[in-house]
């Protein structure tokens, strides 16, 4: 019996540092590798298809969040990557107290990391031939 509850009490805990994505990689995990936004940006078939770890600040270059959304990650120096929106844009009242999903505008104009691969086709409104497919995000301010 003491097995069994040892053994909800793991997959509690793994489901929960899933959900934060907090949680420290198991031993022996290949980590993606850090990449800098200006590296993927200048020789984009290089990191095609692959999954890295990037830093920048996330932004909208279009002109409206709602019908122009053209989101990017931008370093310091001016360089900048396409990404392809992972979370909804709005999220309609809920029906009581509790916590809210995760939209885009809690994201933009921050400093955020991402772990994200980069992919090749056009996005609406972006014009562009790569993007950032992301994974997972978390903002750094």
């Amino acid at each position: 019996m003491a097995s069994w509850i040892r053994c909800l009490s793991m997959i509690a805990l793994v489901g929960a540092a899933g959900e934060s994505r907090c949680a420290e990689p198991p031993p022996g995990a290949v980590r993606p590798p850090r990449a800098s936004v200006k590296a993927v940006a200048q020789d984009p078939a290089a990191w095609l298809d692959k999954e890295a770890s990037l830093s920048g600040t996330l932004e909208n270059r279009g002109s409206n969040y709602f019908t122009d959304l053209r989101v990017v990650l931008r370093d310091d120096e001016g360089h900048v990557l396409a990404v392809k929106p992972w979370l909804p844009v709005s999220v309609p009242p809920g029906p009581g107290p509790g916590p809210r999903p995760r939209t885009l505008s809690q994201y933009l104009g921050k400093k955020v990391d991402l772990l994200a691969t980069l992919r090749r086709g056009e996005l609406r409104n972006a014009g562009t031939s790569y993007y950032l497919e992301v994974k997972e995000a978390r903002t750094l301010d």
